[in-house]
C-alpha cells in the first residue's frame, strides 16, 4: 500500500508537470534556422507578447547552422502569421532565456502558420557587434571633435578670434557699466528736474495766465486809444495847415516892415538849365 501510494503520487506529479508543460495539448510544429545554437536549449519556452505559447522541441545541426523545432499550441496558431520572426531574448540581464515570436509588420503575409512552416530568425547582437556599432556611430563624432579641437588650437581660426573679441568685450564691460550707471544717474537727475519744473510751472501757470490777461486788456485799451487818436488826425492836420499859413503871412508881413525890408534880398525867379552838368558848373 505504501509503494502503491508513492507510485500514484509520483505519477500524479509527473502528470501535473506534463499538463503544465502542455503535453496533453495539441501542438503545431514549426521551425527556424539559426547560425548557431548559442543560448538555445531543448525545452526552452516560446512566448508571444510575453505569453507562453509553446516550447522548443528539438535542436538539430544542419548545413545552414542549426534547425530549431518549435511546438506551438494550436490555440495560438491563428495569432502567428507566416511573416512572423523569432529571436532569442532574456528577461532582464540575468533572467531566463526564451524564444520570442514577433508577429511581423502590417504589410507582411497575415496567413496563419501551418505544420512544418519555417519562420525567420533574427539573430541577437552580441557584445562585439554592439561595440562595433557603437564605434561606427561614434567615429563621425570623434572626427568632428578632433576637427573642432584643431580649429580651437589654430590662432587664426574664427573661434580664437571670437574668444579674443569676447575677452576684449568683457574687459571693456566695467567701463561700460560705469558709463551706464552715470547715464542712469544723469537721467534720474534730469527727470527730477523736469518734474520740479513741471510742478513749478503748474503752480505759476495761474499767475502767468492772470498777467497775460491783464497785458491783453492793456493792449486792447491802448489800441482803442490809438484808434481814437487816428480818428482825430484829420482835424489835427487841418489845424497844422492853418498854423503854417498864419506863420507864412506873419513872415511876409515882417519882411515888408521898414526895419527888415532893407536887409533881406528879394527872392528872384531862376530857370534851371537843360543840362544838369552845366547847372552844376554854374553853381
Amino acid at each position: 500500500m505504501v509503494l502503491l501510494t508513492a507510485f500514484l503520487g509520483f505519477a500524479g506529479l509527473v502528470a501535473l508537470v506534463a499538463y503544465k508543460q502542455g503535453m496533453f495539448e495539441s501542438h503545431t510544429e514549426i521551425h527556424f534556422h539559426a547560425p548557431d545554437a548559442t543560448g538555445i536549449n531543448k525545452g526552452m519556452a516560446v512566448r508571444l507578447h510575453g505569453v507562453l505559447v509553446g516550447t522548443v522541441n528539438d535542436v538539430q545541426l544542419v548545413e545552414r547552422g542549426v534547425r530549431v523545432q518549435l511546438g506551438i499550441k494550436n490555440d495560438y496558431i491563428q495569432r502567428l502569421p507566416r511573416g512572423s520572426q523569432a529571436r532569442l531574448a532574456r528577461e532582464g540581464y540575468v533572467g531566463a532565456a526564451s524564444i520570442h515570436i514577433l508577429p511581423g509588420s502590417a504589410g507582411a503575409d497575415r496567413t496563419p502558420v501551418a505544420q512544418g512552416d519555417e519562420i525567420r530568425f533574427v539573430a541577437q547582437k552580441g557584445i562585439a557587434d554592439m561595440l562595433d556599432e557603437v564605434r561606427q556611430q561614434a567615429t563621425p563624432a570623434l572626427q568632428e571633435l578632433r576637427r573642432v579641437a584643431a580649429e580651437m588650437a589654430n590662432p587664426d581660426s574664427d573661434f580664437r578670434k571670437s574668444v579674443t573679441a569676447l575677452r576684449e568685450m568683457v574687459e571693456e564691460l566695467p567701463a561700460a557699466t560705469r558709463e551706464l550707471r552715470q547715464l542712469a544717474r544723469d537721467t534720474d537727475r534730469a527727470v527730477n528736474m523736469a518734474a520740479r519744473a513741471g510742478a513749478q510751472a503748474e503752480r505759476e501757470l495761474p499767475l502767468l495766465s492772470q498777467k497775460l490777461g491783464a497785458t491783453l486788456d492793456s493792449l486792447n485799451a491802448a489800441s482803442s486809444q490809438a484808434r481814437e487818436v487816428l480818428g482825430q488826425a484829420p482835424e489835427l492836420m487841418r489845424g497844422s495847415g492853418e498854423l503854417v499859413r498864419d506863420t507864412q503871412e506873419l513872415t511876409q508881413a515882417a519882411r515888408r516892415t521898414w526895419l527888415l525890408r532893407d536887409y533881406i534880398e528879394p527872392s528872384q525867379m531862376r530857370t534851371l538849365p537843360v543840362d544838369s552838368f552845366e547847372s552844376y558848373g554854374k553853381r
